[in-house]
């Protein structure tokens, strides 16, 4: 099984829905957030960028659409997330948890993690 968190209604088709490292940093971004919610999103970028592998998204000439799963037995990764989540949701933000067998053509895999191109039905 293959987990996703992504910001959006469930009326939204899961291929135009945003990712929450990508929310969470349009927000600091912005000016949104206050300082220790700035704190808490380093704190956890950095535990996912020390403890999971980076896909080479910037190499490997993938289309704009491919986008990361976590693997179910990436439990730890998937706290980390629960919390960005927590953060989101705590700025009026609507999170959903994504899951699927086959979400999508591989074109990347690790022991944390897929980064797929999407099939339009999950």
């Amino acid at each position: 099984m293959f987990i996703r968190f992504v910001v959006g209604g469930e009326d939204e088709t899961h291929r135009l829905l945003t990712g929450l490292v990508t929310e969470a940093r349009m927000l600091r971004d912005g000016g949104e957030l206050a300082a220790y919610e700035i704190e808490l999103l380093e704190a956890t970028y950095d535990w996912l960028n020390e403890r999971l592998p980076c896909p080479p998204f910037s190499t490997a000439g993938w289309s704009r659409d491919a986008v990361c799963w976590f693997k179910d037995t990436a439990t730890d990764a998937i706290k980390q997330m629960r919390m960005l989540a927590v953060l989101l949701e705590s700025h009026g933000l609507l999170v959903r948890m994504l899951r699927s067998e086959n979400p999508g053509k591989v074109l990347y895999e690790d022991r944390f993690q897929v980064v797929v191109e999407e099939w339009k039905r999950l």
